[in-house]
């Protein structure tokens, strides 16, 4: 079994359990009332993302399974990799759902069962504590890690991930993990975030991708919502709402280059 340490906590998220604890309570105000078929959080440093995906898990009741998409920003391993083993957490491990991560990988051409793609990224790693706070103490996860922007890939993993919660008899959410636009100046970051939500809340994929391409909008989870909207839709989703926005700039002040962090419920 795989076991897998955490690579960035004391960096984007306290390392302490007690002080992570009272940070998760101080953004998270539980008032569990949607059951959502996807969402879309931000994974930078706590200090910068961290009230912004609060938005996301303040109103999402508890699932049985997580499956957690998110970039590849090392470039290790697998296109379409498939964690299944144990996260190590401060406050305790995290456990994946091999049974369903397996449905994925029967489903999915290109989707592989690999270790090296998780190693070191944090994209997954900094939702595990919003994860754990919400959920009760049964869950488990399926991490993905995507590192093709290939549109064929993308929409066939979308394909395996709605019918392997069809067939799974467990209460299944998929989150996103995904910045918005990234080192330019506030007012272009807001123009091209506008654009890449927009498509995102008519949930049509195909026009989203290609506003990100065509206006050249560096969200490094775009791969991920792609395959997410896919799944969502194969699932009866029928709706989008953007829940918060915001960039790196109201917190530290420098608006020359700025990230974009969003909050996305899709029903």
């Amino acid at each position: 079994m795989w076991i897998r340490k955490p690579a960035v906590a004391d960096l984007f998220y306290p390392l302490d359990k007690n002080e992570l604890e009272a940070y998760i309570k101080s953004v998270v105000v539980r008032n569990p009332s949607i059951e959502p078929k996807a969402v879309i959080v931000p994974h930078a440093g706590y200090i910068y993302s961290g009230h912004v995906a609060a938005k996301v898990y303040s109103i999402l009741k508890s699932f049985d399974t997580y499956i957690i998409l998110a970039p590849n920003h090392t470039g290790l391993g697998e296109e379409i990799s498939v964690f299944e083993g144990v996260c190590e957490m401060s406050y305790g491990s995290v456990y994946t759902d091999n049974e369903t991560a397996d449905l994925i990988l029967q489903k999915s051409r290109y989707a592989k069962k690999d270790y090296h793609a998780h190693i070191q990224e944090h994209s997954i790693e900094v939702q595990l504590p919003f994860v754990d706070f919400i959920s009760d103490d049964s869950y488990k996860i399926i991490p993905i890690v995507v590192g093709t922007h290939n549109r064929n890939k993308l929409r066939g993993l979308g394909y395996a991930i709605s019918n392997a919660i069809r067939e799974s008899s467990k209460k299944v959410l998929i989150v996103v993990s995904s910045d918005m636009n990234h080192y330019e100046n506030q007012e272009t970051t807001l123009k091209k975030d506008a654009l890449a939500v927009e498509q995102i809340l008519k949930l049509n994929e195909e026009a989203f991708f290609d506003t990100v391409e065509s206006y050249d909008i560096s969200m490094c989870g775009a791969a991920c919502a792609y395959s997410a909207l896919v799944a969502a839709k194969e699932l009866g989703a029928e709706k989008a709402e953007l829940l918060e926005h915001r960039t790196s700039g109201e917190i530290n002040g420098d608006y020359s280059q700025v990230v974009g962090y969003a909050s996305i419920v899709i029903e």
